[in-house]
């Protein structure tokens, strides 16, 4: 019987809806840590893998001789060694689209949470202080009367311009390929060089897979090009941003401040922004809407599914 790893630890309930599925199919199996040790042990019989926000090296394919198939739980895969994979001959596919509307929101609430300096607002709250003329001093902005500028204009930006509408901002976008004219014009957005995107907007926001051309695509030079009071938010990758030149040019004030998903190093320690309150952190949790991850564990697992009983998986990744 073929064997199923899922090679990092989630939730009971998640792991059972795998077991479920693939009864009577396959051998499934849970690493309880993302130890080597137990992975390589684990590994050296399994066909298939299911990766989440690990990464997946050459070094761990080689403890891992027989696998064919990896599903990477998610649509980013930039944490994949995809040379390595093709090169094993592993056929190696994503789930793509499950989490668009749950970043979209995600990303309009930390536009507007940042805008209407809501964080600082509660705080005071709590703290049973009445901080009224503190926070209107401070600049509590609109969207209505903001200049957004979206770089990247995938799904994801799209499903952004398209909740933005109605708030009435002027919205700009900058991508690699230009969209239809009717894709423009549904969504209400202008076409910009990246240049002019960063000069003219209030509201700057990343909406792009990372690859090696994109990797601190927002360095000093970029934060340098906008303006003095605007916010850059990312619900992408963190690594699409430089985050030692973004907390200089936070701390000089050279732009206003940052909203983000999404950091370089994701795990208990890495948020280098900690003491900046014009600096808003969530902790990768925007795709992760309870929708967004029952669409998820439903494509994924069926997508394995599909591979133990000799149907050709979806979404692979070219």
């Amino acid at each position: 019987m073929m064997k199923v790893l899922l090679i990092q630890p989630l939730p009971a309930p998640i792991f059972d809806i795998l077991q479920t599925a693939l009864a009577g199919k396959a051998q499934v199996q849970m690493l309880s840590s993302i130890d080597e040790t137990e992975f390589a042990r684990a590994a050296a019989t399994a066909e298939v893998l299911i990766n989440g926000f690990g990464k997946l090296t050459a070094r761990m394919l080689a403890l891992a001789p027989k696998v064919r198939f990896v599903q990477q739980l998610g649509v980013g895969y930039d944490n994949l060694d995809l040379e390595a994979i093709r090169h094993a001959g592993i056929l190696v596919a994503n789930a793509p689209g499950v989490n668009t509307e749950a970043v979209a929101e995600h990303t309009v609430m930390l536009m507007l949470t940042w805008l209407k300096k809501f964080s600082q607002a509660e705080q005071a709250a709590r703290a049973n202080k009445w901080a009224t003329l503190t926070l209107t001093q401070a600049g509590i902005g609109d969207l209505a009367t903001a200049t957004v500028g979206l770089i990247g204009f995938g799904a994801i930006g799209q499903a952004v311009a398209e909740r933005l509408r109605g708030f009435g901002p002027r919205l700009l976008y900058t991508a690699r390929h230009r969209a239809a004219l009717s894709i423009e014009e549904k969504s209400g957005v202008v076409y910009v060089s990246f240049a002019e995107l960063l000069a003219t907007a209030r509201v700057v926001s990343l909406h792009l897979p990372l690859a090696e051309e994109t990797r601190h695509m927002m360095g000093a030079k970029e934060l340098a090009q906008m303006q003095a009071g605007a916010v850059l938010i990312n619900t992408s990758r963190g690594a699409l941003v430089d985050e030692t030149a973004l907390l200089q040019a936070l701390e000089s004030g050279q732009i206003g401040g940052a909203a983000l998903d999404v950091l370089e190093h994701e795990a208990d320690g890495g948020n280098p922004f900690t003491n900046l309150p014009q600096v808003i952190v969530t902790p990768h949790t925007a795709g992760l809407s309870q929708a967004a991850t029952n669409k998820l564990f439903q494509i994924a697992f069926g997508n394995v599914v599909r591979y133990v009983i000799g149907q050709p998986p979806q979404y692979l990744i070219s």
